[in-house]
């Protein structure tokens, strides 16, 4: 059965994005069976992705009318034989309109319910969110198994991601039984070494979560914007040097995993 795994924060340009495409470029490399959904209407997972695979084709059914009929079967695009999109568009910013139809509880376990016979397909199945509290968000977190927090070392970034733990903790009262998922930890985000504010942020995160940040950050790089503009590619040093350094957050997701209840 594939495990789901979603980067949150409720703050934009803070990383999610980024943190998400190379995770899942990252563990289908690792030979894992991956499938990203991108719910965010902006679409930014899907173009890396695009130009990652060199890979422009459309699905047969859009995401937003995969999602209303309650089947993401033909929503799905293969970009090689381990790695599979389920690509946005600016139609599925009216997807929240559509579902007010149904009462608060059962609408934000849409996806949930959607991904079910997807996931004995997969290996992982990773989210990209837009960073708002929506029903994009609600169903994303109680349709995951794992959520990794990302903390730009800023201050605001901080604040953030006090409220999206506050409010997953929040979530899970109001869905005792469907809410599954397991917080692994925080990771901090574009670390410019040596830079007073990021060295107090990260001190202040690590006083309050502890253990839970990860203790293998991502450093500010500029082949990372590289990666944003051209897709994620393996071909010089930088590249390589930008993805161990990733590899490293990831084998530890992967190890909070495994021991996360």
């Amino acid at each position: 059965m594939g495990k789901t795994l979603l980067h949150s924060a409720f703050k934009g340009g803070c990383g999610k994005t980024a943190i998400t495409v190379i995770t899942a470029y990252l563990l289908r490399h690792m030979g894992k069976r991956v499938l990203l959904i991108d719910l965010d209407p902006q679409a930014n997972s899907s173009e890396i992705m695009s130009y990652t695979y060199n890979n422009h084709q459309k699905p047969a059914v859009s995401l937003y009318n995969g999602l209303l009929h309650f089947d993401l079967t033909h929503s799905i695009v293969h970009l090689d034989p381990k790695m599979d999109i389920i690509p946005s568009d600016w139609s599925l910013s009216l997807w929240p309109e559509k579902i007010e139809k149904y009462n608060m509880h059962d609408r934000n376990l849409i996806l949930k319910h959607v991904l079910a016979p997807l996931k004995p397909k997969y290996d992982f199945i990773l989210i990209d969110v837009p960073p708002t509290l929506s029903a994009f968000t609600n169903n994303a977190l109680l349709a995951s198994d794992y959520v990794s927090l990302v903390l730009q070392t800023q201050r605001q970034s901080y604040t953030s991601v006090l409220k999206t733990a506050q409010y997953m903790y929040q979530l899970k009262q109001s869905y005792p039984k469907e809410a599954k998922y397991s917080l692994l930890g925080v990771i901090l985000y574009l670390v410019k070494k040596h830079a007073k504010t990021d060295r107090e942020i990260s001190n202040e995160a690590k006083k309050s979560f502890g253990s839970a940040v990860y203790k293998h950050p991502i450093w500010q790089q500029e082949r990372i914007k590289v990666f944003g503009d051209e897709g994620i590619h393996n071909k010089d040093y930088w590249d390589r040097r930008a993805l161990k350094m990733y590899r490293g957050t990831v084998n530890e997701e992967l190890s909070r995993m495994k021991g996360a209840k």
